[in-house]
């Protein structure tokens, strides 16, 4: 009976070793930008923007990210969309290993 529970408890602590292995090799996800999580084009990107009321819209390939600057209301902002998944770039994602 001991070798049993001595399993039980070897098991367990291994499932959880196993998943906070897997929750720290994920990598971090963007919000969602265009629904999906599949590839998107430089066109839908710039319909999106366009459906939101972003005009003077001008987007560029950054390797696997599009870059979209636009304005709105007199300001202009910037937008990095992954072109895998339509999800905006992280925030704690600033290296530049494209």
């Amino acid at each position: 009976m001991n070798r049993l529970v001595n399993w039980a408890i070897g098991g367990a602590i291994v499932a959880v070793i196993a998943g906070f292995v897997i929750v720290i090799a994920a990598p971090a996800r963007g919000p969602v930008f265009i629904a999906g999580d599949k590839p998107v084009t430089e066109d839908q990107i710039r319909q999106k923007l366009q459906t939101d009321g972003w005009s003077d819209i001008r987007i560029t390939r950054e390797g696997r990210y599009f870059e979209a600057v636009a304005s709105k209301g007199g300001q202009n902002s910037k937008v990095d969309v992954d072109s895998q998944t339509g999800r905006l770039r992280p925030a704690d994602d600033d290296d530049d290993d494209d």
